[in-house]
């Protein structure tokens, strides 16, 4: 097979999906009214998973005896809301989804389905509870109160809620493509390059790779607030749908899974037999340059779909750039001495 075809079916990307979760109810009936109040973000998939699984579960349930408003924080209006509350009840943790019920924070995809339905009952045995005293909140009621609140904003309004993280971002994206080209095919200096930096430069960017993609995955794996520094918002990018591969695996999981797969070759490739060199160079090329075309997709959605930045992805996906830059001269060698061997074979036996 052509080495070019083959490295191009590696960069096959798969596609994004939402598991579909559903939760069991049970409930009191009353006369009284409760009044919960939901945060969201339209880009995170915990939050969809609650406005889409839990939420109508609920309101189908206790009829008119709960009544919701749903609040997009990603509205001028609703981030104004949202940080009244945070100013008020000073969350162990800033995220969403929230709810408020009564004196009661919900916060995360794992507490609001067990706990919301006991909360829901104590309040209506309790005659009911009414909204949340935070300002702003009786004007969003009254123009929110049966509808989700959420705005369709194009990709413009989206890359303007952080016009710096996300033009950084747009930079990243840039030189990502530019190496992509440039290691797509044989180039005369890539070999050159590649002993420049040797097998000591190679795994000191694996190591920064992992280190940024572990990180992530302890993040996304944990559900705690990720350190994002002074530029972007790593958080609403670890909430995003994005974050997950099928809903069910955290993206910065494979990323640990991919970089652990190319230290594993590289190793190989410096410390193994000739022929075990050989193919370890190649596979590391293939995985390198389907690690970045996967990375150039992901950063694609950080500025012009999701509308945040997140500093430790754009580390992960310049490392990758760097190992596909570093392993293009080795890895095209091994794939042209591969498919010279069975003319070689072929050739002595006749």
């Amino acid at each position: 097979m052509n080495p070019l075809t083959w490295c191009s079916r590696a960069l096959v990307c798969v596609l994004v999906g939402l598991l579909v979760l559903s939760v069991p109810v049970t409930a009191n009936a009353d006369q009284a009214i409760v009044r919960i109040v939901f945060f969201y973000h339209p880009s995170c998939p915990h939050c969809h998973m609650v406005m889409d699984e839990i939420l109508p579960a609920l309101a189908s349930h206790y009829g008119d005896q709960l009544r919701i408003v749903s609040i997009d924080i990603s509205t001028s209006e609703g981030e104004a809301l949202f940080h009244a509350y945070v100013n008020q009840y000073r969350p162990s943790m800033v995220g969403v989804p929230v709810v408020l019920i009564g004196d009661h924070v919900l916060i995360g995809s794992r507490d609001i389905p067990t706990e919301l339905p006991g909360l829901i009952d104590d309040a209506l045995q309790q005659g009911g509870t009414d909204w949340p005293d935070l300002p702003g909140m009786a004007e969003a009621v009254r123009s929110l109160e049966g509808g989700n609140g959420a705005v369709d904003r194009d990709w413009r309004a989206r890359f303007l809620q952080d016009p710096v993280g996300n033009t950084l971002s747009t930079l990243v994206l840039v030189g990502l493509t530019v190496v992509l080209i440039l290691v797509i095919k044989p180039r005369g200096w890539q070999e050159a390059l590649a002993k420049r930096v040797g097998a000591g430069g190679l795994f000191l960017v694996l190591l920064v790779g992992l280190g940024a993609a572990s990180y992530l995955a302890h993040v996304e794996t944990t559900g705690s607030a990720a350190v994002c520094g002074p530029v972007g918002d790593c958080n609403a990018v670890q909430q995003s749908q994005y974050a997950m591969l099928f809903g069910m695996v955290p993206v910065a999981v494979l990323g640990v899974l991919g970089y652990l797969a190319l230290l594993g070759t590289t190793v190989l490739a410096v410390w193994g037999r000739a022929t075990v060199r050989t193919y370890a160079s190649a596979l590391r090329l293939l995985m390198a340059l389907f690690g970045l075309a996967f990375s150039i997709y992901l950063t694609f959605l950080e500025p012009f779909v999701i509308g945040a930045t997140c500093a430790w992805c754009l580390t992960s996906a310049v490392c990758m750039a760097l190992v596909a830059l570093f392993s293009a001269g080795p890895g095209w060698s091994s794939l042209r001495a591969m498919a010279r061997r069975p003319v070689s074979r072929q050739a002595a036996g006749s």
